[in-house]
């Protein structure tokens, strides 16, 4: 009887195929691309935070140190550690500060207000790189048990890291020190971990990375919750697959270890309880509308859930990829129906539940569904991998030629639809912020002393720029006109008054006089007031207008439609009023045009 003799390969050529392997390398290409694309013009506004929720995190950032004892770390009123701001959560603030005096260590001066800002928009950079690499592991192992995808889990993988690389809301979020490039980060890792529990052969350090995950993510923003839904799907998945004591174990490993990384990284949640509630309150009142507040009356009279969708659609994901998402979720949504979802149902979940709560709120900044594009981009990519491969089964091998065509030019298509406004979107930071040529043109061409008003809630200009100080060379108003109250007399007034005694009217945005001109119910004499200094009619003509919308190739994306949030911080359209001398009114007079023609004010 002959005996079967098993040859071993040799290492060095195991070593050598792995080497070659070239799904991490393109993986590590596609980040190191990403991080280089979110890096370019990270100091898009010189040092000014014209992004007015980078300070609050920034000074906190400043302001928190480590106790000197025990006894003071636990009393919430006294301890250095506490930053008494829960709008955010503390793990974002803790590792900018803790980032701050590493570098500081070495370099005294560098912990100061504009280096630790550029310090959080590398975090953000860095970290939006990492999902570029986690969102391509992640469209692997979905696609590595799929026999509705046969075209290579790799290729796939590849795929949905381009789309993410290139995707224009993620590119546009890394160059800010906020929370959101980090809270996606942790998002598609958790979901990563979700994916992979339910097939491992290690599930407690899967849960393990799962707990640290779903924690850091809670103590990043607390609208993380949701998550909570793919987790214990995964683990239900898992209790199919294998009845066995290690689920209930892996739930409790999940349990134990949300729970300590969310102590350990906002310890002050459970310790200053009181404060932290009654901010989630406020934040949640703010978000449902219960509270109304200045910089959220553009949401008044928006459709839930088709604002979001036309924001994704022209902006956070472009046209292309947006429909093949869209396609995607209809794909999956089939394949539940008929029980053969699997994994998939992990990343629908997220997208259900997570997109049905925030796409209801009142209020709907494009960056609330930033944690639903990595999920959104390998759903995407899988379904174009899907109808390749479906329309490559319905034909004999003469004909896969001809079909394979339009199938891989449709993921072409996509591709460079989404690199293209990427690009774009990164074209913005080629060039000065519209706020710092706005600043220089006005410390080149206004007379010495002009008074200067602006509008609450923006960015005042002219900022320090180029040795120029907008204190010495201008009488800037000490407050902005008050825009958001709902029209009455006192408010027109009040606005009629500081037009006739200023020489220069600024809008640094478009956040008051888009909701002014569609809400006419509220305000009836504002709508009227803007139509009127449009068509110059108040005695100030348009001296100065800066733009710089997303362009590429000669091809200008004008995103001036698009949610306010998307381009107010980093490329606003910029508008600046002279006043003509030979039209000086009274402000009575201008008191008598503004009413002159308009609808009557709701409060009078």
């Amino acid at each position: 009887m002959k005996r079967m003799v098993l040859i071993e390969k040799p290492a060095t050529l195991q070593l050598t195929k792995r080497l070659i392997d070239w799904q991490p390398w393109m993986l590590g290409l596609l980040s190191y691309l990403g991080l280089l694309l979110r890096v370019y013009g990270l100091n898009w506004d010189q040092g000014k935070l014209f992004h007015p929720d980078e300070p609050f995190i920034v000074s906190h950032a400043l302001r928190v140190a480590w106790p000197t004892s025990v006894p003071q770390f636990f009393d919430p009123l006294q301890s250095p550690l506490n930053p008494h701001f829960f709008a955010y959560g503390s793990f974002p603030i803790y590792l900018l500060a803790l980032l701050g005096h590493t570098i500081a260590f070495f370099f005294p001066d560098f912990f100061t207000y504009t280096n630790l800002n550029l310090a959080g928009r590398c975090v953000s950079a860095i970290m939006d790189s990492g999902t570029i690499l986690i969102t391509g592991l992640l469209a692997y192992r979905l696609c590595l048990s799929d026999r509705y995808v046969v075209l290579s889990p790799r290729a796939v993988s590849i795929v949905a890291a381009m789309l993410v690389a290139f995707s224009p809301l993620q590119v546009q979020q890394s160059h800010y020190c906020t929370v959101d490039a980090m809270l996606l980060f942790l998002v598609t890792l958790t979901l990563l971990g979700c994916v992979t529990l339910v097939e491992t052969r290690t599930p407690l350090r899967v849960a393990l990375l799962i707990g640290c995950g779903y924690g850091l993510a809670l103590a990043t923003k607390v609208s993380a919750a949701p998550l909570a839904v793919p987790v214990g799907i995964a683990l239900l998945l898992r209790w199919r697959r294998e009845r066995r004591a290690t689920v209930p174990m892996a739930l409790a490993m999940v349990i134990l270890a949300t729970c300590l990384t969310f102590m350990l990284s906002m310890p002050y949640a459970l310790l200053d309880w009181r404060n932290f509630l009654q901010q989630v309150i406020d934040q949640g009142n703010m978000s449902t509308g219960k509270a109304l507040m200045p910089y959220t009356i553009q949401f008044e009279d928006t459709i839930p859930y088709l604002y979001e969708i036309q924001n994704i659609f022209l902006w956070g994901l472009g046209p292309m990829l947006a429909l093949s998402a869209g396609g995607g979720l209809l794909w999956l949504t089939w394949r539940t129906m008929k029980m053969r979802a699997g994994c998939w149902l992990i990343m629908l979940s997220w997208i259900l539940v997570y997109g049905g709560m925030a796409g209801g709120l009142y209020v709907k900044y494009v960056r609330y569904m930033l944690p639903l594009y990595s999920a959104l981009i390998v759903i995407a990519a899988a379904s174009l991998a899907a109808f390749t491969t479906i329309r490559m089964s319905r034909r004999t091998s003469t004909d896969r030629a001809h079909v394979a065509i339009p199938a891989y030019t449709l993921i072409g298509l996509v591709l460079l639809t989404t690199i293209f406004q990427g690009l774009a979107m990164i074209n913005i930071y080629s060039q000065p912020s519209t706020l710092i040529q706005a600043s220089r043109w006005m410390f080149t061409h206004l007379t010495y002393s002009s008074h200067i008003i602006y509008e609450q809630g923006d960015v005042i200009i002219p900022v320090a720029i180029d040795n120029h100080n907008p204190q010495q060379d201008f009488h800037l108003a000490v407050s902005g006109l008050d825009m958001y109250s709902y029209d009455n007399p006192a408010k027109i007034r009040a606005l009629t008054a500081a037009l006739a005694n200023s020489d220069v009217l600024v809008l640094t945005s478009d956040r008051w006089d888009q909701p002014a001109t569609r809400l006419l119910q509220y305000y009836p004499v504002t709508s009227h007031y803007y139509h009127m200094l449009f068509q110059g009619r108040l005695g100030f003509r348009l001296a100065a207008r800066f733009e710089n919308h997303p362009h590429l190739l000669g091809i200008t994306l004008n995103d001036s439609d698009s949610d306010p949030s998307f381009s107010i911080f980093d490329h606003p359209t910029v508008r600046i009023f002279v006043r003509d001398p030979s039209l000086r009114y009274s402000a009575s007079e201008l008191y008598r045009r503004m009413l002159q023609g308009a609808p009557p004010m709701p409060f009078s």
